[in-house]
This record gives structure tokens, sequence and C-alpha cells, in this order.
């Protein structure tokens, strides 16, 4: 099927479902939130129109692609300006409507993946209110988006931030509701508060990523990456600073290097790993 029809036909059977439950989150553009522009997909919410880019991911051990971790970017049609991604998530209304943008965020990023060359897994986010906000069977409403776009649950790892959820329980139960439907599931930025080792074996996740303050202190960063693995999770760091890659990152016990913006792929030379702009 043409992305043109593909996307008219999600629209219609998926996302104005949601626009018919709640027609006071008309603002939203629930009705038709997907287009496709130059070959890709955008979504609108309101008066903000959502793109996707995508950045790799690579095993420091073989430098093979393990997959890329989605990124969105954000333009005001009103202002002709761009957006800081997060800020986009400070505008719904309330919660149901922060469940509908973020889903849709998801299922933007999973359109565009179909047409990426080289895919692998893909790292989608889940915020921590949307985890909160869903009662119950957190993933089937998008697993059900996933299958219409040819995805499986198992293709995608979702990465959720658990610094700012205190109710462990139900951060518990919806991590084992994606885990069930074949979701993986990483956790975003460990250590930024707390090194909590203890919740992290009571989740388990299958990636873990760093905070960037933990590359500066070796010793910490040493316990980390062994008390991760110990639970039988993959570390991550992103590539913000090159010369950091180029340090033996697996020797740190650093499994994945994800590439940061503008940089789009992580070359693998030798016992080094060296980002370089496409």
């Amino acid at each position: 099927m043409p992305l043109t029809d593909f996307v008219r036909h999600l629209n219609t059977q998926h996302i104005s479902q949601e626009f018919a439950k709640n027609p006071a989150h008309a603002r939203s553009g629930a009705a038709a939130p997907f287009a496709v522009a130059q070959g890709k997909v955008v979504a609108h919410f309101g008066n903000l129109q959502l793109a996707s880019r995508f950045l790799p991911i690579v095993e420091t051990v073989s430098g093979q692609t393990h997959g890329h971790a989605a990124s969105l970017l954000a333009f005001d049609l009103t202002r002709q300006t761009s957006l800081k991604p997060d800020s986009v998530f400070d505008l719904p209304a309330d919660d149901e409507e922060f469940i509908t943008l973020d889903r849709r965020v998801r299922t933007l990023h999973a359109l565009n993946y179909l047409t990426h060359l080289a895919r692998g897994n893909l790292l989608l986010k889940v915020r921590p209110r949307h985890v909160l906000s869903v009662p119950s069977d957190h993933g089937l409403a998008f697993e059900e988006i996933l299958r219409s776009c040819g995805l499986m649950p198992k293709q995608i790892t979702l990465e959720l931030e658990i610094d700012d959820i205190t109710a462990t329980g139900h951060l518990q139960r919806a991590l084992a509701n994606y885990k069930a439907r074949g979701y993986h599931v990483a956790i975003h930025r460990f250590g930024r508060v707390s090194l909590n080792f203890d919740l992290l074996e009571i989740l388990r996740p299958e990636i873990v990523r760093l905070d960037t303050n933990l590359l500066e202190n070796p010793d910490t960063l040493t316990v980390a990456t062994r008390r991760i693995h110990a639970i039988g999770a993959k570390t991550l760091i992103e590539g913000v600073d090159t010369k950091g890659l180029r340090q033996g990152a697996h020797d740190s016990g650093i499994d994945l290097l994800q590439a940061h913006a503008p940089l789009s792929r992580l070359i693998h030379a030798g016992q080094e790993y060296v980002a370089a702009v496409a």
C-alpha cells in the first residue's frame, strides 16, 4: 500500500476513534493527525508540526548496528519557529490528551521507520506521565497501531525515565505489561538522580542508558556496569563527546553507543569508535 494511502487508512481506523471518544480534544487535530510531506510522515498537534529523526545505535564489540533511537523534531506553524522537543509535552490540557500526544509521537516514529533503509530495533521514549495515566493494559493500544504498520512489539524498545515515578508498584505492573506483549524495555538516564540498583533488579530492563555524569567517574562507572550486567541488561551511552567514544567504550563495560545529533553514524575502526558526520 502506498504511504499516502496507508496514512489515510491509519487516520481513519485508529486515531479518529480517539477523536470520537474525546471531542473536547479537537485542538489536538485528532481527526487527521498524520500527513505525508516529501516522502516522510509528519504529525500535527494543535499548531505544531512534528517530524522524526533517527539516531543510530551500534554494538561496541562488533560495530554492527543494533538499531536506532527515535528523536522528535517540532515546528510551530504559527510562529514559524522550531521548538525543543520536551516543550511539546507541556502543552496537553489533561492526562487523556497527554496520552494521545505521547502515543501519536511514537506512532509517527513507527510510520517513518517503515521507510528507513537500515532498521534494526527501534527505541522509543515513553513519558512518565503516560505510564502513570494509563491504569492498565500498558502497550495494548500501541501494539494494535504497530501491527497495522506491519511492525511487532518485539521490534520495539520502550525507554522510560523512572526517577520521577514514585509509584513503584504501578511502574512494575506497567513494565510487566510491556514485556508480556513482547516489547523490550530500556531505562532512560540511569544515575541522573541516584543509583537505585534495587529498583533495576525489580524492573529487569534489557537496556540501561547511563547518564553522562557517570562517565566522569570511572570507579562509579565500573560499579554501575557490573551491577547492570549482573541483572542481564546491556549498557548504553550517547556519543556527546566524540573523543570519549575513542577511549575504549567496551573496556569500560559499555555495550551500546548512540550517535548524538548532528552525528549520523558510528564507524568501527580497530579498537576505537569514531563518530563521523554523514
